[in-house]
């Protein structure tokens, strides 16, 4: 049931191409087959920093879209193929192998004519703060993922069926939207599985235990130490700030 998302149609190769950039960004189209008769259909809806999108152009295009900049996108395939190239990987994307393009890769996209796809757009300021947060480390790497991604099996599989079904609760009632404690916790949910689950350049830290909270003590005594790198500091003047004994 899709009567509930926003519907975008054209037959207009420009108008197509105006219209996905207002979901997505600017970008070049070009129909592959002079015979070809374009088709676009584009549900779409907005779940807080986390955009779905459920389309087809219904004829073999060519899409070079410029850097994303400020989003994250995945790909998942319902139907066809699309043959990717980004960051100088060749992928061959199906219903079996999606992607993910970070917001500084340039990459193309070549659909075929039977090629449908749930697109995934997720707000990089969003999801590299909640990247942060599970890392518990302001100062962690620069995030990037793997570019491909096997949905048959493990973590991604198990992604994929979440992404799948909280389509299903937006589709059956979008009253979830006015929720901001719900938009909050499906937005938490995916963007979790995703850093969990799809490699990453955070994927070691990701999956270290959590440390133990360090007593009130000495975090006051640590952040003033970072803080004054250049200080006389002595164990003496760290307790008294601390308001402890040695």
């Amino acid at each position: 049931r899709l009567e509930n998302f926003e519907l975008l149609q054209s037959s207009d190769l420009d108008e197509t191409r105006h219209l996905v950039a207002t979901k997505f960004c600017e970008h070049r189209l070009a129909l592959l087959q002079t015979s070809g008769a374009l088709a676009y259909s584009h549900r779409h809806a907005r779940l807080g920093d986390i955009s779905f999108s459920i389309m087809r152009y219904g004829a073999e295009v060519r899409i070079e879209p410029r850097e994303l900049g400020s989003f994250y996108l995945v790909q998942l395939s319902l139907s066809g193929s699309d043959r990717l190239e980004v960051g100088g990987l060749a992928l061959h994307c199906t219903e079996e192998r999606a992607s993910v393009i970070c917001p500084d890769q340039p990459f193309r996209m070549q659909w075929s004519a039977d090629c449908s796809k749930v697109a995934l757009r997720i707000e990089r300021e969003a999801l590299e703060r909640h990247a942060r947060s599970l890392v518990g480390d302001a100062r962690c790497p620069p995030l990037r993922f793997e570019a491909a991604m096997d949905t048959r099996c493990g973590g991604a599989s198990t992604w994929v069926r979440t992404v799948h079904q909280v389509l299903g609760c937006l589709q059956g009632d979008l009253d979830l939207l006015d929720s901001p404690l719900i938009q909050a916790q499906f937005e938490q949910l995916i963007m979790s599985g995703l850093l969990v689950w799809q490699p990453n350049s955070l994927s070691e830290l990701l999956g270290r235990p959590a440390p133990e909270p360090l007593p009130r003590p000495v975090r006051l005594a640590e952040d003033y130490m970072q803080a004054n790198p250049g200080a006389p500091i002595t164990v003496e003047s760290l307790a008294q700030l601390a308001g402890v004994s040695v």
